[in-house]
């Protein structure tokens, strides 16, 4: 019977293989069709992955060689800060693959391994829904305008702050800024003054809408998701090697780190949930919210 960690890997996997499927590489699961991609937060993911499944660590660098100019190394520098040592180790690797079979630059880069390109795979075009965030990059180029808009697609109703806007797009905040004044000097955005802030809307909801073709049905708050899921795979592997009061302490303090993303998907716990019964409630919601996510079931949406 497989263990806990050996389970969430399962289904940490198949959600990366599945958004894989979506962006062009040789796969049979599609669940996510519906659903924004967002290119660097997979990558890393991917990459924490490791060499829990050799095929998809292959396929993707081969994606990521075929197409790395659609990725942006500024949003990686960026998202990468934020990760562990041990994601950013394994994130070193394959950027160091990728960076030594393309022209690509990406930051963080150590020691290449051995790779050969299978060059399965392909993408005709991104007019899939799911595809919506590299359709962007292919309209205003890789960088922060591309984001700026997809944040406002996610959510046409939302007055942002240069700040809120470099938050949700992962650039620096002057990045951002000169974004922000680029598309409200083309008519796309309207600032609104409020206090001591200056707040960017859009002028023009349905005309956005239908700029970039089909839309997903969703936003996944994929940062969270796969903070979460590395989370859960990192404390199950150190939890399952230790005894049972060891193990509830470190199962508390993994449910605990990740409380503010929980809440975003609904899930708020109880004292005893995060204190005595820590270890069984975090099995219970690596199995809930890991098979959930890989099925394209999403509780919350940005």
């Amino acid at each position: 019977m497989p263990t806990s960690s050996e389970q969430l890997m399962e289904n940490a996997t198949a959600l990366a293989w599945s958004l894989w499927t979506e962006l062009g590489v040789s796969g049979w699961q599609r669940s996510h069709s519906s659903h924004a991609i967002d290119p660097e937060r997979l990558i890393l993911f991917t990459a924490s992955l490791g060499d829990a499944d050799p095929r998809l660590r292959d396929e993707a660098t081969d994606w990521c060689i075929a197409y790395g100019r659609y990725v942006s190394a500024a949003r990686l520098r960026n998202l990468l800060a934020a990760e562990t040592p041990e994601a950013q180790a394994a994130f070193g690797r394959m950027a160091a693959t990728v960076n030594a079979h393309s022209n690509a630059r990406w930051p963080g880069a150590t020691q290449a391994r051995p790779f050969e390109r299978t060059r399965r795979s392909a993408v005709a075009d991104f007019s899939g829904p799911s595809l919506v965030v590299l359709r962007l990059r292919a309209l205003f180029g890789v960088g922060a305008r591309a984001e700026v808009v997809r944040a406002f697609l996610a959510d046409p109703s939302a007055r942002l702050s240069a700040a809120d806007a470099a938050a949700a797009a992962s650039y620096t905040k002057r990045n951002v800024a000169e974004a922000l004044e680029a598309l409200r000097m083309a008519g796309l955005l309207e600032v609104h003054a409020q206090r001591n802030q200056r707040l960017y809307g859009l002028t023009d909801a349905e005309w956005l809408t239908a700029l970039p073709g089909s839309l997903p049905d969703s936003f996944p708050r994929w940062s969270s998701v796969f903070r979460i899921l590395e989370g859960l795979i990192a404390g199950a592997r150190r939890a399952e090697a230790l005894t049972a009061r060891a193990r509830t302490v470190e199962a508390s303090d993994v449910l605990r780190d990740l409380r503010s993303d929980f809440r975003l998907f609904g899930v708020r716990l109880s004292e005893e949930e995060q204190g005595p019964d820590a270890w069984v409630t975090m099995q219970r919601l690596a199995v809930e919210l890991a098979g959930a996510w890989a099925s394209g079931s999403f509780t919350s949406t940005a």
